[in-house]
């Protein structure tokens, strides 16, 4: 069978990263565009077009819980009007972020540090970012550190993130492992596998 051409749209480059990576697990997709440059805002903002236009081509669309309440409160929100069947739309708990240390083997071999320094339950963390940046104060590899790190209280994330965390999905993270940790990651990685086309 031919893979089914499917549209990504995420809110950065790491969850673009990530969802290709999921996409080809599932085994039955090749990314026919990526939309990955607009946050979260600009998701929501689109998310009627996104269903309308899924009547036409598969869609996956995943963003970030963040500091709401719930996935399906978030999701009632965003997409009031029916979902249509060839709309994917999932939700990362809380954070993209936290699927990725949800592998503490992968994210341990990446970073160099003790998988001891771990939580077990990265969903139930608050801000797996801060989580992040709590780990890699304790990387020893220096690049790696300077990459990811703040380099002042002015800036949000390290000069190349980014990079650095999408080199670490693409060489690194095993999506096996990390569904042991991630409910919401399983559940995304399901509907993936489940999923066939409705025209």
């Amino acid at each position: 069978m031919d893979p089914i051409p499917i549209n990504l749209v995420c809110e950065d480059q790491v969850s673009a990263f990530a969802m290709t990576k999921l996409v080809e697990r599932a085994g039955k997709f090749h990314v026919a565009f990526t939309y990955s440059e607009g946050g979260f805002g600009y998701i929501k903002k689109h998310m009627g077009g996104w269903n309308q236009a899924a009547k036409g081509c598969p869609f996956f669309v995943l963003t970030d819980l963040d500091l709401n309440t719930c996935a399906p409160d978030l999701i009632k929100s965003w997409l009031p009007e029916k979902k249509h069947p060839n709309l994917i739309f999932r939700v990362a708990v809380k954070e993209i972020e936290a699927w990725l240390l949800a592998d503490i083997d992968g994210f341990s071999e990446f970073s160099g540090v003790s998988k001891a320094n771990f939580v077990e339950n990265i969903e139930r963390v608050a801000d797996p970012k801060a989580e992040l940046f709590r780990i890699l104060r304790r990387c020893k590899k220096r690049l790696i550190r300077e990459d990811i790190l703040p380099k002042d209280e002015y800036a949000s994330v390290g000069p190349n993130y980014n990079e650095r965390l999408c080199e670490f999905i693409v060489h690194h993270w095993n999506i096996e492992r990390a569904m042991k940790r991630s409910d919401s990651l399983t559940r995304t990685m399901m509907q993936l596998e489940k999923f066939s086309v409705s025209f």
